[in-house]
């Protein structure tokens, strides 16, 4: 589980920004996330992208988590950053197979 002081700060990396999302998620959501067919996560990632980027401060300053999306893509700027995000979180969400400890 996020700290709730560090919920208010912005990420500075994918992984801390993925942290937040995941932990923001029901453990139902995380299953559906993690099965979710690539058509239905495409429009997720519609939805989702201009709410996130406002809240993770991309284009708006936070120049850290920005950069670190392009690290993660090889430097490829067409690549939408909150794809890379979004992309990392059902990533990882489909590794972990539903098995989630809360700490």
């Amino acid at each position: 589980m996020i700290d709730r002081f560090q919920r208010f700060r912005l990420p500075r990396t994918v992984d801390e920004a993925v942290d937040i999302l995941i932990s923001d998620l029901t453990t139902q959501q995380m299953n559906t996330m993690g099965h979710m067919s690539d058509e239905a996560f495409d429009q997720l990632c519609r939805q989702l992208t201009p709410h996130l980027q406002h809240d993770f401060g991309l284009w708006r300053g936070n120049d850290r988590l920005l950069m670190d999306c392009f690290d993660k893509v090889d430097n490829h700027t067409d690549t939408d950053p909150m794809r890379i995000i979004l992309e990392r979180m059902r990533e990882r969400l489909k590794v972990d197979h539903g098995v989630f400890i809360a700490t």
